[in-house]
């Protein structure tokens, strides 16, 4: 039986009363070579199949998180403003952060964040809707404001990459909140930027520090690693891929969570991974991999 295009998942718990749900967006089919960069094809495919147009189907992830009374999203899709023709190259299926919601029984204006890891179609598209105006009406949509203004910068790489139309128009309603540097948000909650497949991506952390103050606290913490590690295939901390516009320090940033989250045993998200979330990591000889039982 295929799988439905939009689905949440159960809710799982984290310090400081935390809760987080994956909200399946839709699909996308990124063209395998950039995906996997420089990565030979006999590596990555013993774990990834391709289409006949040599494309990945990978997952639009959105979290759903509620903490100390307010409600975030994560990521908001492709949203609605693509071309038929982007559509199709890209293999997109769904991608509307608000009618994914909406059939799940969920509420587009019950959202007070938005967080966008970076400014990229995939990620940033659903920032608007179809008649130009902020998909959540309450929302104060977190930004780093190192990637708004590489957004607005003159860099050749970035030109028709990055969403800044969305982005100004956001502005323009007074929902952008640029933020610089690691951000608490609200309690359990903070961004905190990565770099490396943008200039301003950032990261989410999930759960208190220090965990909520109550004996039955689980006392656990997660990640949402936005496109620095988008799927659990890209696990091997030099897999960079050809969209990183910072591979080199794609690789420090990357090796450094990945020691943390294995060694504190974070649970991780990832934002286009096809497979059931979140997992938990380990450390090998040969690296890291996902954590059995």
């Amino acid at each position: 039986m295929p799988e439905p295009l939009h689905a949440l998942s159960p809710a799982r718990r984290f310090s400081g009363n935390v809760t987080v749900r994956v909200l399946r967006a839709g699909w996308f089919r990124p063209d395998a070579g950039g995906f996997f960069g420089v990565v030979p094809r006999p590596l990555w495919s013993r774990f990834a199949e391709t289409d006949d147009r040599g494309r990945l189907h990978c997952r639009l992830n959105l979290l759903l998180i509620d903490a100390a009374g307010k409600r975030v999203l994560v990521e908001t899709g492709t949203g609605t403003r693509l071309s038929d023709k982007d559509r199709d190259i890209k293999g997109v299926e769904g991608g509307d952060p608000a009618e994914a919601l909406r059939a799940v029984g969920e509420d587009p204006a019950s959202v007070d964040f938005v967080v966008v890891s970076h400014l990229h179609y995939d990620h940033a598209g659903g920032m608007i809707d179809a008649d130009g105006r902020p998909t959540f009406p309450r929302a104060r949509y977190v930004v780093q404001r190192e990637e708004a203004e590489a957004a607005h910068g003159d860099e050749l790489r970035l030109r028709g990459v990055m969403e800044v139309e969305q982005l100004d128009l956001v502005r323009s309603a007074g929902q952008l909140a640029e933020v610089n540097g690691e951000v608490e948000l609200v309690e359990g909650i903070s961004v905190t930027p990565t770099g490396g497949h943008t200039r301003g991506s950032q990261a989410v952390m999930i759960g208190a520090r220090n965990g909520g103050g109550r004996q039955d606290d689980p006392h656990e913490r997660a990640i949402f690693f936005g496109d620095l590690i988008p799927t659990r295939w890209q696990l091997p901390v030099r897999w960079t891929s050809a969209y990183d516009d910072y591979p080199v320090d794609a690789v420090e940033v990357r090796s450094r969570l990945l020691a943390r989250a294995a060694a504190e045993g974070w649970w991780c998200y990832f934002t286009h991974d096809p497979g059931e979330l979140p997992i938990r990591l380990e450390a090998t000889e040969k690296g890291y991999r996902p954590r059995e039982g």
